[in-house]
């Protein structure tokens, strides 16, 4: 494996779960949550897909197609609906491993293992790939906070955006600060800057799924409520995965074969034990004066078993056979003789519609959900125009793997 594959699959895999899509339509934070409007200013009356970002030129950059050169955080990866997405949109959030690997390569630099200019190969295309893998997302969260900002005034976007920043500092901030144990604000984002990343970026993030999320819980409309008749259906139709095996609940009276005890004498205990229980004492009460299994301080009560997961092949035998209220015969091997007793049975079947109807009626939920959320991105990325520096990129032969 060459070095690049070998440092950065360790480095994707302690990254990973970044790119996953992440639209809380059931709960978000804020109604509706602020945009993000630090580089815009727009009109009321302008289409979401003519918005564009107005950006001082000397401060961004279109991204170079030259895979030898690394990007910086300031070049333009895509461009959405004419709003410029920077690397460092993207790549902040991986800041700390991108710079465990860039100290990495740099070791092998130092030791003639690797040249200067493959080292920025290596960092081009480790960023390529993190790009590539969350673009999508971030192009659909970008899309839709376009279209919730298009419709606010700027006196909604001003109070909007003071509600964000008043639940980033709760719900970010202060996690945040108890995370790396530090008192302020300034401390906190020196050590977020040595990993990379900002309070800043954080907060557009933080804003950008929230409009994203309040944009499609707005779009998809009222949750439908699943009749029983629909409920019945989709258990009727999936009705093996409540199936459910025999099973029972039982105690045991055990009784163990030791160095100062022979099977004779463990013979003895145990029907004296049975003796007491024919006299009127309770299992419970002897299984907890003679018994040394492993339950005796309980009665010796076992919870829901399915006797074909017991290994003893008697045991399981007895349980498979007894009825509620019903003891055993005596049970015995080299180790220990002993005695169970089934306390409640129940036979092989399926879980009745009543105890899995909730269950039921919240993937009929969720799938809809994800219907609708589909049918959304797909409506706002109908009319939308969107470029990104993968469009006409040339292919390289030695793409990283990711393990």
């Amino acid at each position: 494996m060459s070095l690049f594959r070998r440092t950065f699959v360790l480095t994707i895999a302690l990254a990973g779960g970044c790119a996953n899509k992440s639209y809380n339509v059931a709960n978000p934070v804020l109604g509706p949550p602020p945009p993000r409007i630090a580089r815009a200013q727009l009109d009321d009356s302008e289409d979401p897909a003519q918005v564009a970002e107005n950006t001082e030129p000397s401060e961004i950059q279109q991204a170079s197609h030259n895979a030898e050169v690394a990007l910086s955080s300031t070049d333009v990866v895509a461009r959405i609906n004419g709003k410029p997405l920077l690397a460092g949109d993207i790549l902040e959030q991986y800041g700390a491993k991108l710079k465990e690997y860039d100290a990495q390569l740099s070791i092998a630099v130092s030791k003639g293992q690797l040249s200067e200019a493959d080292k920025s190969k290596y960092i081009r295309k480790a960023q390529e790939m993190l790009i590539k893998r969350d673009l999508e997302r971030m192009t659909e969260q970008t899309l839709m906070a376009q279209a919730v900002r298009a419709k606010l005034k700027k006196e909604q976007l001003e109070s909007v955006n003071k509600q964000v920043d008043k639940f980033f500092e709760k719900d970010v901030v202060t996690n945040l600060k108890q995370k790396f144990d530090v008192d302020s604000t300034a401390e906190l984002e020196g050590l977020l800057q040595d990993q990379g990343t900002s309070l800043e970026t954080m907060r557009r993030v933080f804003a950008d799924q929230q409009l994203a999320s309040q944009y499609v819980r707005t779009k998809i409309g009222e949750e439908p409520k699943p009749s029983r008749a629909e409920l019945l259906e989709v258990y009727n139709k999936q009705i093996e995965k409540y199936s459910q095996p025999m099973q029972v609940k039982w105690q045991q009276l055990q009784v163990s074969i030791t160095p100062t005890r022979d099977k004779k004498e463990a013979q003895a205990i145990l029907e004296k034990a049975l003796a007491d229980v024919r006299a009127g004492s309770t299992f419970d009460e002897v299984v907890k004066k003679y018994s040394d299994g492993p339950l005796k301080e309980n009665g010796g009560h076992w919870d829901w078993t399915q006797p074909a997961s017991i290994a003893n092949t008697d045991v399981k035998a007895a349980l498979e056979k007894l009825k509620p209220g019903e003891i055993s015969k005596i049970i015995s091997n080299a180790t220990a003789l002993q005695v169970v007793k089934v306390t409640e049975r129940r036979e092989a079947g399926s879980q009745p519609l009543e105890e899995v109807q909730e269950d039921i009626r919240q993937q009929i939920i969720e799938e809809w959900r994800e219907e609708r959320v589909v049918a959304v991105l797909a409506e706002v990325r109908a009319n939308a125009v969107v470029e990104t520096i993968f469009d006409e990129a040339p292919k390289t032969d030695d793409e990283p793997v990711v393990r």
